[in-house]
């Protein structure tokens, strides 16, 4: 019999994109696909195209959750259902044609339980091949520390580039109290549970990306208190992975880059910045997590990056605020 693949996509006012996201998939080389889309939460035309969709191909089934990606991805999880593989696409993203056969092929040749590809950067249009050297490391002998490097030694992490073993991650669900770096996890936990991965050398996947992230998360993401409280979590579960796949040289490093994250954070959307700034830092984790093992682990996480990487490091260590605000402004116009 035929696998079948559910490609779940959750969809949250994205009715700019979500055409050009559910044509890549429908168009698929492989047919034996179901498609979820996951409303939660739009307030523009989003559920109105995901319907248009459903109505025209029989593969589609469209549901409505809760606001969240995490709840809106356990909402495809769940749905009734058998399936064989699951996958992820963001809705603001898109596919190669060939992707879910060529990861699907590759998955049953290597009787794989994670099969990723490679991936593409898409940037005002320009489409620019990740470069991500140590992924072969990653994939044969689950290193996941390249996961939390940066620069040229990085691997990106996400959930969306992967083909997963249902009959392996029928139990994972990624956790509903994260709305930051809840792939990341997800996907640590499944890196704990798979037996093999497997690797399509291919570009396959195109992430599509806008500036100044950072800037937007604590918005995005129900307000500041919240995204703090949540940077936190993450940052803890990040050290407890760490050091049980054998990476304690880095464990504090992830405390330290949210660190870096949130004060980043702060100064693009708060008027009095260096005020909020100081307030942050003197809560009793964030103020543990400048310390000098961890700034030495992110040191070694970001030898690869630029000066900008390591002054702002620098800054946020030595609690030179003013100054890190002042560089992270001028720095945020020249890349936008």
């Amino acid at each position: 019999m035929e696998e079948k693949i559910r490609v779940i996509v959750p969809v949250h006012n994205a009715e700019e994109t979500i055409d050009r996201c559910v044509a890549s998939i429908v168009g698929q080389t492989y047919g034996n696909i179901e498609i979820i889309l996951v409303e939660n939460g739009s307030v523009d035309k989003s559920y109105e195209k995901c319907a248009a969709w459903a109505a025209k191909d029989e593969r589609i089934r469209l549901l409505r959750s809760e606001k969240g990606v995490s709840k809106a991805r356990n909402a495809g999880l769940d749905m009734t259902g058998e399936y064989n593989y699951f996958a992820f696409v963001d809705a603001d993203d898109y596919v190669d044609v060939t992707m879910y056969e060529k990861l699907l092929k590759k998955a049953l040749e290597e009787d794989a339980d994670l099969t990723f590809c490679l991936t593409n950067s898409v940037q005002s249009g320009k489409i620019t091949p990740y470069e991500e050297k140590n992924i072969r490391d990653l994939v044969e002998n689950k290193n996941i520390r390249w996961f939390f490097y940066r620069g040229s030694e990085s691997v990106r992490t996400g959930t969306i580039r992967t083909l997963f073993r249902s009959s392996v991650f029928s139990g994972v669900r990624y956790d509903e109290e994260l709305s930051y770096s809840e792939d990341f996890v997800y996907m640590l936990e499944c890196m704990a549970k798979a037996d093999k991965c497997a690797l399509v050398e291919e570009n396959l996947y195109y992430n599509v990306n806008f500036h100044n992230v950072p800037f937007l998360f604590a918005k995005k993401y129900g307000g500041r208190y919240h995204f703090w409280e949540s940077a936190m979590l993450f940052a803890q579960k990040a050290e407890k992975y760490l050091t049980e796949f054998g990476c304690s040289d880095i464990a504090q490093a992830p405390a330290f880059d949210g660190l870096i994250l949130l004060i980043n954070a702060i100064v693009g959307i708060e008027k009095h910045w260096w005020r909020e700034i100081r307030k942050f830092c003197a809560q009793p984790y964030w103020k543990k997590a400048n310390n000098k093992t961890a700034y030495k682990q992110y040191m070694t996480v970001v030898a690869s990056c630029g000066l900008p990487v390591k002054v702002k490091a620098f800054l946020v260590y030595h609690k030179l605020y003013m100054a890190y605000g002042i560089l992270a402004k001028i720095y945020a116009r020249m890349i936008s």
